[in-house]
Parts: C-alpha cells; structure tokens; sequence
C-alpha cells in the first residue's frame, strides 16, 4: 500500500509539472522562439502524458481506497475474534457478530452417499475457504 501511495504523489507531481511545462511551451510559441509545428508537436505529447496520468491517478485512488476499507474491516473482524477468545456455547448473539450469510446447497448423492455443499460468509471479511475435510453422512 505504500508504494501505491508514493507512486499516486509522484503521478501527481508529474501532473504539476506538465502543466508548467505546457504553460511555458505557449509563453516561448507567444514570444516566438518555438514555430507553430514544434509548439503542438510537444503540446500533443505532454497533453497526452497528462492524460494518461490523470487516469492512473483516479485508478489509484481507488485502489488505495478499497485496501483502506478492506483493512477496515478486517480490523473489525479481528476485534469480534478478540472478543470470544473462549466460547464455551455458541449462542444466537455470537452467531449473528460473526456470521453475515450461510447458503445451504442442494443434498447431492455421490456414490451413494449423501453430500451437501454449505457457504459461510462472514461479516467483514466474506467467505473464507478452509482446508476441506470431507464430512459426509451414509445414507
């Protein structure tokens, strides 16, 4: 994350400057010292630049922004964890601080056993895929 916050300040800084390099291009076409050719040959090019980096920096931005909210709730989840170091009973109130959604799959039989998919999302951090042990019931 911070070499996405330095490489958003340096974007910026280069923005900066390609705007005073821009407005120096018009003062020395004003002034006559760079022809009409020359003058929008390099106007087009830093213009192009400056655009390209503006994009980067909205991109950027947002980036920065969803790993700021994801570290968010991840400081969240882990201050509910804290909480419950011991859970002696697992109660409806600790179910519904931890858990967001369950989806419970259709029961399937494979070779000729019982098999049923569950998804636990929780909250803050969404689903979390464990190790797989396979748990299955004889039917």
């Amino acid at each position: 994350m911070l070499a996405k916050t330095r490489e958003l300040e340096e974007a910026k800084q280069r923005i900066q400057a390609l705007d005073r390099i821009i407005q120096n291009l018009y003062e020395d076409k004003v002034r006559g010292s760079l022809t009409e050719e020359r003058f929008v040959k390099l106007s087009t090019s830093y213009e192009q630049e400056q655009a390209e980096l503006s994009e980067k920096v909205s991109a950027l931005k947002q980036e920065l922004l969803r790993a700021k909210e994801q570290s968010n709730n991840t400081e969240k989840f882990i201050r509910i964890v804290r909480k419950y170091t011991e859970i002696p009973e697992l109660t409806p109130e600790i179910v519904r601080e931890f858990v967001h959604k369950v989806i419970v799959h259709q029961a399937e039989k494979v070779d000729g056993k019982r098999t049923q998919m569950i998804e636990l999302y929780f909250n803050y951090v969404g689903q979390v895929i464990l190790p797989t042990q396979d748990i299955r019931e004889a039917v």
